[in-house]
């Protein structure tokens, strides 16, 4: 092993390392939303955000999706957008059957 591999080697070890200590530092955060005084609604939110950027760590460093095509990330936003226009399309149905609480 030359000096380039074993430098490359050292900077993805410090890379990882750095990756999963912010997930570990998120996880933290999303724990200590419970011991804030937020509504469900807030704390809701803020969990799934951070839930969000976690997955996205995740994927982008540890499943080495970083340096992949296009192709790879439309396999995963089209379902989702699909997802979220059939959920939408619900919501007529939703308001005409039980009317609007908000």
């Amino acid at each position: 092993m030359d000096s380039i591999e074993r430098d490359d080697q050292r900077f993805r070890n410090k890379l990882y390392f750095a990756i999963w200590t912010w997930l570990l530092l998120l996880f933290g955060v999303g724990m200590a939303v419970f011991a804030l005084n937020l509504t469900r609604k807030m704390a809701a939110t803020l969990i799934f955000g951070l839930a969000a950027i976690k997955a996205v760590l995740v994927l982008r460093y540890y499943m080495h999706l970083k340096r992949e095509h296009v192709l790879i990330y439309l396999m995963v936003v089209v379902p989702l957008l699909f997802f979220a226009a059939f959920a939408l399309s619900l919501v007529p149905d939703i308001v005409w059957r039980h009317g609007f609480r908000g």
